[in-house]
């Protein structure tokens, strides 16, 4: 075998991993919409996705990791999302607006399976457990920023503020998830933004130098 076809096979089973992995994901979600996630099985999953038990359990070990990969693409969503100007030059007010105007676009569009994944959430500890915490993580990188940049000047950690705009986040959600699929009960997008005011109106520096 030549060193070339050598380079090229970890590539081709990471192609291979992938592939398998996102056609495993893709058969779950479509189960819970058909049901609920609660009641889909990892063996109607193997038999939907066409592969075998064992591997269905190599790409996801327990059920609710298929929460945390729903989650996971999520943020990757948001994240392709925030033009590269944003992120080269920040600022807190516009970047939260934006990172939570496009959370609740993805879940307006996709709105019967988010309610599918939280309500299946609900039942494996919810987003208060610890697994997994990483939005927070996500919060707390825009304000540590923000405090180096000298817009954040409040008492509270930025893992403070963090957890509070992670809390309100999923609160809102849960709210929203009631009713049909169909029939939201409130403008996500309105509320959103008011969490965002009222997070910005409480720590953010004013003119003057107080927060």
């Amino acid at each position: 075998m030549t060193e070339e076809a050598v380079a090229v096979v970890p590539d081709r089973r990471q192609r291979r991993w992938r592939q398998l992995h996102d056609t495993i994901f893709e058969a779950a979600c479509q189960l819970f919409l058909e049901s609920d996630f609660e009641s889909t099985s990892m063996d109607q999953i193997a038999e939907r996705a066409d592969v075998a038990r064992k591997t269905v359990f190599n790409h996801f070990p327990r059920k609710r990791d298929l929460i945390s990969e729903w989650g996971l693409r999520r943020r990757q969503q948001v994240q392709d999302a925030l033009s590269s100007e944003l992120l080269a030059e920040p600022n807190l007010d516009i970047v939260l607006r934006h990172y939570f105007s496009e959370l609740a676009t993805l879940n307006i569009k996709s709105r019967p399976l988010t309610i599918r994944i939280l309500t299946g959430w609900r039942e494996h500890g919810g987003p208060f457990d610890a697994d997994p915490h990483t939005l927070i993580d996500v919060f707390e990188g825009f304000l540590t920023s923000a405090v180096e940049r000298g817009e954040v000047g409040h008492a509270l950690s930025p893992r403070a503020i963090a957890v509070m705009l992670y809390s309100s986040y999923f609160g809102v959600l849960y709210d929203w998830c009631g009713g049909g699929d169909d029939t939201p009960p409130f403008d996500l997008q309105d509320v959103f933004m008011a969490i965002v005011d009222a997070v910005l109106t409480g720590v953010t520096v004013r003119p003057g130098g107080r927060s």
